[in-house]
């Protein structure tokens, strides 16, 4: 009876051995890449900016990543970039990413639209261009899915503050201070 006992415990404490991490072959990790290349098909600015944007990212740790998204709008002759510093609280490394992402953004361009006054007994039209420029700060939220190794989806989408804007001058406002928020989609390549 004593030698079944002994017998058992080898086995058990072996084939515990064998299933641990790191101890076997049969555990296989994904290796992300440090590097992340986006393309987003849709991204909005609040002030009635429709684009397409363009994104690197680097991943300096676990945690960091620093961002650098471009976007171009469609509806205007604008032009828009940032900076952001993406915090992931629980780490960058699996298929599932969220992120907070501080970021400051700075935008320059013109804003095209038409106003009608009534003149006599019509309507006329008139075609406005004003300059449109920003510079201000902005908290994203991000949530990514690995869908391959190195192909994701994202949303991607945030509020804050312009400390200049440029159209609230125009508007005749007291001060330059106005709301600042941004919503894309996105699609990337990590390597």
């Amino acid at each position: 009876m004593k030698k079944i006992l002994i017998a058992l415990l080898i086995c058990s404490s072996a084939l515990t051995s064998m299933a641990q991490p790191g101890s076997s072959s049969l555990v296989i990790k994904k290796e992300y890449g440090k590097n992340i290349l986006a393309f987003n098909p849709v991204h909005l600015i609040a002030s009635d900016f429709v684009g397409v944007g363009f994104s690197y990212e680097r991943l300096v740790n676990n945690y960091l990543g620093l961002k650098i998204p471009v976007m171009l709008a469609i509806n205007n002759n604008y032009f828009n970039v940032g900076i952001e510093a993406k915090l992931y609280p629980a780490k960058n490394t699996g298929p599932v990413k969220y992120a907070i992402a501080p970021a400051i953004m700075l935008g320059i361009g013109e804003n095209k639209y038409q106003t009608y006054n009534y003149v006599g007994s019509n309507y006329v039209r008139t075609d406005v261009v004003e300059k449109a420029s920003h510079f201000g700060f902005l908290l994203n939220q991000t949530l990514n899915v690995t869908i391959t190794r190195q192909f994701f989806i994202g949303l991607d989408g945030g509020l804050g503050i312009n400390y200049y804007d440029e159209k609230a001058k125009n508007n005749n406002s007291n001060n330059n201070l106005s709301f600042l928020a941004q919503l894309h989609i996105g699609m990337g390549y990590r390597f």
